[in-house]
């Protein structure tokens, strides 16, 4: 891209709507600057999963001088109600005067809309080539349009030697009391449903609640084989939305929901996750045990890692780990992080990252 009025304003655009790096996902990461009289007035960015579009906070932060001015934005407005209203709508009513975009939307229900209904209300709108950074910005998103099933963070707390419970599966408290509040606040809080296996709900009989101050009440899935569940476990007898994924032939405990989903004492996990997108569900937290994660991994459907790390050594051969499943026979085969982030949160780390495809 050259180095145009446009093409700066809309690096500019590309360096706030990295800011929404995985707390967004799977909408996309998106920037936006407002521009009147040579002067930025308002920027903004989609900084969290069901917040305020990038258009809206620009408009928000300029004010009154929002009108008269040109928006720069690094995916064209969108003009459908989701979580939140049209952003196409915002920029008329704030008196946008032209629109500037680099990367057209390939949802169905924005892709050209948006563009179509500003220049009916007589907005300005012009489109231009998305330089590499922004492709590269919007990947994610656009790989996962293609692929029609939730966004799959996986999420562990394990020790420095890579353990996630003791050789004789205790596993109360592997991270702090601060990790733990932040994976509420931070995860729980901002996805559609949990899923677990089996053996986690066994072992440890999990609430799978969201414990902070702000989100909803996110379905509680649970993938089970063949194996007796607990029918006294918490997430069975709270009332709160549970949901039993199951293979065929299995008979699920009394007043459970639950659905069949695969066959030879597995649950197809690719079918359950179709399924979850039909439900409604866009945003899934995967919180164990390893063999569920490793099924995941295997078949490359995560998309998102959160791991905890805990200065703590449990040692012991038998002491699980975090991913089971086949994995790779070579480092060589080992999957990458991108877009990372490491944060220290008490005495624990937080890493974070996208699954590079």
């Amino acid at each position: 891209m050259a180095s145009s009025p446009a093409s700066l304003h809309l690096r500019r655009a590309a360096d706030l709507a990295q800011r929404g790096r995985l707390r967004v996902e799977p909408n996309p990461v998106v920037g936006c600057v407002l521009v009147r009289a040579g002067r930025i007035v308002g920027e903004g960015w989609h900084a969290e999963w069901g917040g305020a579009h990038a258009e809206v906070a620009a408009i928000r932060a300029a004010g009154s001088m929002a009108r008269g001015a040109t928006a720069y934005v690094t995916l064209e407005p969108c003009c459908h109600h989701g979580k939140t209203p049209p952003c196409a709508d915002a920029l008329i009513a704030a008196g946008i005067r032209e629109v500037v975009y680099a990367h057209a939307d390939p949802n169905p229900q924005a892709s050209g809309s948006g563009p179509g209904r500003l220049r009916a209300a007589g907005v300005a709108v012009r489109r231009v080539r998305p330089d590499a950074r922004v492709r590269r910005q919007l990947a994610p998103y656009l790989a996962h349009r293609a692929g029609r099933r939730p966004w799959v963070i996986a999420k562990w707390a394990m020790t420095l030697d890579g353990r996630i419970a003791a050789a004789g599966g205790d596993s109360r408290w592997i991270s702090g009391d601060e990790a733990r509040a932040l994976i509420h606040e931070r995860f729980r809080a901002s996805v559609d449903a949990i899923l677990i296996g089996a053996g986690t709900l066994r072992a440890d009989d999990p609430a799978l609640t969201n414990r902070s101050s702000r989100g909803g009440t996110p379905l509680r899935v649970v993938a089970a084989g063949r194996g007796p569940l607990p029918s006294r476990a918490r997430i069975f007898r709270d009332g709160g939305p549970t949901l039993l994924a199951l293979p065929a032939a299995c008979r699920p405990p009394r007043g459970v929901a639950h659905l069949f989903c695969g066959s030879g004492g597995r649950v197809d996990l690719q079918a359950l996750l179709r399924v979850l997108q039909s439900r409604g569900i866009s945003r899934l937290l995967v919180e164990g045990g390893g063999a569920l994660l490793g099924s995941l991994f295997d078949r490359r459907l995560v998309d998102q890692v959160a791991a905890v790390v805990s200065p703590k050594i449990i040692g012991g051969l038998h002491a699980p780990g975090p991913v089971g499943g086949r994995g790779g026979r070579r480092i060589g085969e080992s999957l990458a992080l991108t877009d990372r982030l490491v944060q220290a949160i008490g005495e624990d780390l937080l890493i974070e990252g996208l699954i590079r495809r």
